[in-house]
């Protein structure tokens, strides 16, 4: 058998710190090879960034939601590729509650005795190039002193409509994204397992405009009409000028994720996460 390959991803601060210290000294005696990043490093192609050659058997996601994002990015680019979640962040909606100490997960990684969740990802393309995302893309209007215009085209089984949008901008999320700006957006919360595409409107003019819920085989194109700031998962994507055609569309991708109960409390992972202090 070959040796675990393995990368953990850390947010810096004590707490996450210390749990990676324990995860690296069990990998040391596990004879797992670990390579080490800080979440920022992952996120800087000159000090780690993604690409193929990183691919692992596991990556370990210590942190909150941020950590797990750009973990989970390499899931996304290697097949093979699993997520081990340990929380330590503010906001831990993609974690399992977890008490048992980290070098226990670790043999039990080891010895096969987990489930994968299986957590769907979508295609967002530009003129020039298209990207993965696990959470959702934001389109938002680059000057908010003013109402933008979004021209939202569907295509689906059943369903091809067309209608504009008056606000601040629109987000198109994932069924895991929704825990994360969307629901801030005062869009729906749903369970992975629905494997759909949610468009949410940032404060539009339109009085009573709900959020869409859409099945995850449909195509939606946005044309802007006044410029625009489009971000993917929280990361900066660029400024794009009005008649610019943003195209999110179905992925056979997945993040696959360990976890080591075959149930969790969706909706307390979120709100307790959520809950003002």
């Amino acid at each position: 058998m070959k040796p675990l390959r393995a990368i953990a991803v850390y947010k810096p601060v004590p707490k996450c710190i210390g749990i990676l210290r324990e995860v690296a000294n069990t990998a040391r005696t596990r004879e797992i090879s670990l390579e080490i990043y800080t979440v920022d490093d992952l996120a800087n192609p000159a000090r780690g960034g993604y690409t193929r050659d990183k691919c692992v058997n596991v990556v370990f996601s210590i942190g909150g939601d941020g950590t797990f994002l750009r973990a989970a990015k390499l899931s996304l680019l290697c097949n093979s590729t699993l997520v081990f979640p340990y929380p330590c962040g503010r906001r831990n909606a993609f974690y399992e509650l977890i008490n048992t100490p980290p070098s226990d997960l670790v043999d039990k990684l080891l010895e096969g005795d987990y489930f994968i969740d299986l957590y769907p990802s979508l295609t967002v393309c530009t003129s020039n190039k298209c990207e993965l995302f696990l959470n959702e893309v934001a389109i938002v209007n680059s000057n908010l002193g003013k109402a933008a215009k979004y021209r939202v085209q569907i295509k689906s089984p059943l369903i091809n409509s067309a209608f504009t949008i008056e606000g601040d901008g629109l987000l198109i999320s994932t069924s895991p994204g929704s825990s994360g700006y969307n629901l801030s957006a005062r869009g729906p919360l749903t369970s992975p397992l629905l494997d759909s595409i949610i468009i949410t409107p940032l404060n539009p003019l339109q009085v009573g405009l709900p959020p869409i819920v859409l099945p995850r085989v449909s195509v939606i194109e946005v044309t802007i009409a006044n410029s625009s700031t489009i971000y993917i998962d929280g990361n900066f994507l660029g400024v794009f000028e009005k008649d610019s055609v943003i195209q999110v569309t179905y992925s056979s991708r997945y993040v696959k994720v360990i976890r080591f109960s075959p149930s969790r409390d969706l909706v307390r992972a979120v709100l307790a996460s959520r809950a003002f202090t």
